[in-house]
């Protein structure tokens, strides 16, 4: 057991330096793997940078949120390209939609059509719905408390999602005349 974890993480730092070389769009994996081994990162790099335990809990997206605003206050004083924010949105992200995944069956896309092209959509196998926890991560360090991922995160992960909150719009009833129209 030991071995193989030993094995997937020499594995999943071999894939990480490739990440970091090749636009995501080119990897080899499936989304899911992608996002799996991204996610381990992030919890490596919690660990090792800000001795932060993540465990995979909802909870534990309350720690990214922390580290996600420590990095949008440092970003003021040391600016970060457009490619670091890039990466970062995708491994915090992918922590993030792992968390969700293990609440409720779902599975990443590589594409979205609301999203577009390596949107990277978390998608819910009962409905469908689409969810974009690393464009989420991505506006967080770019505009700061505003974009909160533990926010999000939070109603969009309870038991009614943010039905519960928004509602989707009836329908219109049918006509009275439609209803009493004898069926054939």
């Amino acid at each position: 057991m030991l071995r193989t974890i030993s094995l997937l993480m020499s594995i999943s730092v071999l894939f990480a330096s490739a990440c970091h070389q090749a636009p995501r769009n080119n990897s080899p994996l499936n989304p899911d793997t992608y996002m799996a081994l991204l996610a381990a990162q992030a919890v490596e790099r919690a660990r090792s940078a800000y001795g932060v335990t993540l465990d995979y809990s909802s909870d534990s997206v309350k720690d990214v949120e922390k580290l996600l605003a420590t990095k949008y206050e440092l970003k003021r004083s040391r600016p970060i390209t457009e490619k670091e924010l890039a990466d970062a949105a995708d491994l915090w992200g992918a922590y993030i939609g792992e968390v969700m995944k293990r609440m409720h069956a779902a599975h990443w896309a590589r594409d979205s059509v609301a999203g577009g092209k390596d949107a990277l959509p978390l998608v819910f196998n009962d409905t469908g719905e689409e969810s974009f926890p690393c464009a989420w991560v991505y506006h967080r360090l770019k505009n700061g408390e505003e974009d909160n991922v533990w926010t999000k995160f939070y109603f969009i992960t309870q038991p009614e999602g943010l039905n519960q909150y928004f509602p989707p719009k009836k329908k219109p009833a049918a006509d009275a005349k439609s209803k009493n129209a004898p069926k054939f």
